[in-house]
């Protein structure tokens, strides 16, 4: 069998194996149709599957006439995984099967200043808790809120943790003989848009603009990775903005990250109100949404003119890259419909060709917890290769094509 032949049957293969993912269960006549191939090839592939025990027959279709087809669904304790997800303020350490249910979990305050005793307890927490359990541990996954390698899986830095120059994969492969995966927050959640989400299946390209405490991005480019050479791409987080007719020079101190995500909002919310900031940003962020939504003015006030900031650093994100979509993540989205007048109107005003509609190019993402499915789509897609479902496959040659995903991220 010829390389070529041996790579597409592969590609064929991490194909249907992806859809049944993401589907949660389909139909071989389904998955023919999806995938472009015929249905010969789509029942040797999942024969295949079946006797490796990834794959297994779960009901019958509900259609109403004729032989009601048999579905197919991943076999979700095939493997567990292991998550290690970090946020500024709360860190979650989770075993989970392969279908993202959590099988057991611990959250915990995340300490900042020594990061190498922190992410080894971590570690060792995790490694204890799939002790537990006897399927094969398919790796871990670490999601920093930090610059990194992704590669190599060294932090940079975090200003905030006060983390620095941090060997993450070569601390937390001392306690697990299986795969480790570092990716920050931006990137996990751009690759989790793009396995599980509605409102990127039709999508070639896109940005993810993760806000938090401070801001992530993910950037899918006609499904083509991008990194950087050191990985350093696309820090936009310093530079001078206008809003409202003045220049403000945003220092390192003051970022433009600072000014538009849950503590830029905290911030005004606490400056309008005279009070005290909670120094738990993320759980103050929090009181303020439902604040917001009781008709609180000042919380509302204070959403609202975040919203505006953030919405200049959307319009640099669209006159730049020009994408299809920007999916925006995070609590901000629970109040989409009280932010997003102010935000489109900064991003209207700082668009030059406003040939588009912004309002259907800039969307809330529908994923509730993105850094953690990330932690599930960094696992699957090594477990089972990076192909995936295209929304209009190119021509094939009758057996199918080898697409391919790929992906890139910056963090601001």
């Amino acid at each position: 069998m010829s390389r070529a032949h041996k790579n597409l049957r592969a590609v064929n293969r991490a194909k249907v194996l992806n859809i049944i993912i993401t589907s949660g269960s389909i139909s071989r006549v389904k998955l023919a149709r999806m995938t472009g191939l015929n249905q010969s090839t789509v029942s040797k592939i999942i024969n295949q599957l079946m006797e490796e025990g990834l794959v297994y027959e779960s009901s019958r279709d509900s259609s109403h006439f004729g032989r009601k087809p048999v579905n197919l669904k991943l076999n979700e304790r095939y493997r567990i995984y292991g998550a290690i997800d970090i946020s500024l303020w709360t860190t979650t350490l989770a075993i989970c099967d392969l279908d993202g249910g959590v099988l057991a979990q611990k959250k915990i305050v995340t300490v900042a200043g020594d990061s190498e005793s922190f992410l080894t307890y971590c570690a060792k927490t995790v490694a204890e808790m799939a002790a537990g359990f006897k399927e094969p541990l398919a790796g871990v996954s670490v999601i920093v809120p930090c610059m990194l390698n992704s590669r190599s899986g060294f932090i940079y830095s975090n200003r905030t943790l006060g983390w620095k120059d941090t060997d993450v994969k070569g601390l937390v492969s001392k306690h697990f003989d299986c795969k480790i995966l570092v990716e920050n927050d931006g990137k996990a959640s751009a690759l989790a848009e793009l396995w599980f989400a509605r409102e990127a299946r039709e999508l070639s390209n896109f940005v993810f603009v993760l806000v938090v405490v401070g801001i992530g991005t993910g950037i899918v480019i006609s499904r083509h990775l991008h990194y950087g050479s050191n990985f350093l791409e696309g820090q936009f987080y310093a530079g001078i903005i206008e809003i409202d007719g003045r220049w403000e020079d945003l220092s390192e101190r003051d970022t433009w990250e600072d000014s538009s995500s849950d503590l830029g909002v905290v911030n005004r919310y606490c400056d309008f109100t005279g009070s005290e900031c909670d120094p738990d940003t993320s759980r103050q962020m929090q009181r303020i949404i439902d604040m917001a939504r009781q008709g609180d003015y000042q919380a509302s006030r204070a959403l609202k003119e975040t919203a505006r900031y953030l919405g200049v650093g959307i319009a640099n994100i669209n006159n730049g890259l020009d994408p299809e979509r920007i999916i925006i993540g995070g609590k901000i989205v629970q109040v989409w419909d009280m932010i997003i007048p102010g935000l489109l109107d900064l991003v209207e005003r700082q668009t030059p060709f406003p040939i588009v509609n912004l309002s259907e190019r800039v969307v809330p993402s529908s994923l509730t917890n993105p850094t953690f499915t990330g932690a599930r789509a960094l696992i699957l897609q090594d477990l089972f290769g990076g192909c995936h479902l295209m929304s209009q496959p190119p021509p094939t040659d009758g057996n199918g094509y080898a697409g391919k995903l790929e992906f890139a991220g910056t963090r601001f």
